[in-house]
């Protein structure tokens, strides 16, 4: 439908150029609205965090947390207004802020705090993202980043801008120090109703930690006028 709507945009577009006959202007604006009526409109998803029996996890506040002696890890997810303010920040002009606020994305802040005498290594590779149906995402990296906006005029500046902000890379903390990045995932699929990111292999000095959160999809808000 997108592919049908954008050549009558294209050809409305090349024929106003010779003829100036009013039908041939309105061609762009039919299907813009051809595009827009026919696709579905999706609500922003607001999760909330699942409790565990286990007493290394708990809930606070919209976060779900994992916690012992020797880390914690703290997962907030964010709304699509949330992420866009967070991306806009550090530039005002981020065109990822609208492409990654958008329904098919979800995006969490994720803190890691090292409470041990060894050094943590995480590593966003061994890191994914599960649905109810069985679905399986992995975060997206600097690379996908970068192919969202290559077409902009500087890509590289955008995505320098964002250094530091998504976890890409392993990372290494060492006693008493934390991070905190946001983790993205692509390709949601509508319908979705349960998520569960599960994290491998954190090394914690020579010992290894697996640890799952789970979210549940509490609202899907469609109003166009939310404050």
């Amino acid at each position: 439908m997108f592919k049908i709507g954008y050549r009558l945009w294209a050809i409305g577009k090349r024929l106003g150029r010779v003829h100036s006959d009013f039908p041939y202007r309105l061609l762009p604006v039919a299907s813009c609205l051809l595009v827009i009526g026919c696709a579905p409109t999706k609500g922003q998803i607001v999760l909330t965090p699942l409790s565990s029996q286990s007493p290394e996890y708990s809930v606070s506040g919209k976060s779900a947390v994992f916690s012992n002696k020797d880390i914690k890890i703290s997962i907030l997810p964010l709304n699509s207004s949330e992420i866009k303010e967070r991306l806009l920040s550090k530039d005002a002009a981020n065109p990822l802020s609208e492409m990654l606020s958008a329904p098919q994305y979800l995006a969490f802040l994720m803190d890691i705090e090292n409470s041990s005498k060894g050094k943590i290594l995480y590593n966003p590779a061994l890191t994914a993202l599960f649905d109810n149906n069985m679905g399986l995402r992995k975060p997206m990296d600097y690379t996908d980043m970068y192919s969202l906006v290559s077409n902009a005029s500087n890509p590289e500046s955008v995505i320098n801008t964002m250094k530091d902000m998504f976890y890409d890379l392993g990372i290494t903390l060492g006693p008493d120090q934390r991070t905190s990045r946001l983790l993205i995932f692509s390709g949601i699929e509508e319908g979705s109703r349960e998520f569960t990111i599960e994290m491998k292999e954190i090394y914690i000095g020579t010992s290894t930690i697996a640890v799952s959160f789970g979210f549940r999809v509490t609202e899907e808000d469609n109003r166009k006028d939310k404050k």
